[in-house]
């Protein structure tokens, strides 16, 4: 008998690294071998390719994501000016240098799945 249930990459919580998604600035809230979940304060339309600049530590990375699902979040505290974006992207197009680094980003949990 043949599954039809899909996995998906084990998700791993980031710290404060700061993403840069096509030309707006934002964080990374988590990252897996295939995407990550972003904190954005721009809208953006799902199914959109752009690149995606993260400042890692050691030297930033570069790839091409497509934007998989965006929901609107209330922001953290009543400071904050407006509404925040969590973005869901899926990674598209990068380097082995890239891939190095989102490795290392995820640990052991680069291969596992949920």
């Amino acid at each position: 008998m043949r599954s039809t249930q899909t996995f998906r990459f084990a998700r791993v919580d980031t710290s404060n690294i700061e993403a840069r998604l096509g030309s707006e600035i934002g964080h990374i809230v988590n990252v897996s071998a295939t995407g990550a979940l972003l904190r954005m304060h721009t809208d953006f339309r799902v199914g959109r390719s752009c690149p995606l600049f993260l400042n890692m530590p050691g030297s930033p990375v570069s790839l091409i994501v497509r934007i998989v699902r965006t929901e609107r979040i209330a922001p953290d505290d009543d400071v904050a000016a407006a509404a925040q974006q969590l973005v869901g992207v899926m990674f598209t197009e990068f380097s082995s240098t890239a891939r190095q680094a989102i490795a290392k980003l995820c640990g052991a949990s680069f291969h596992r799945h949920e």
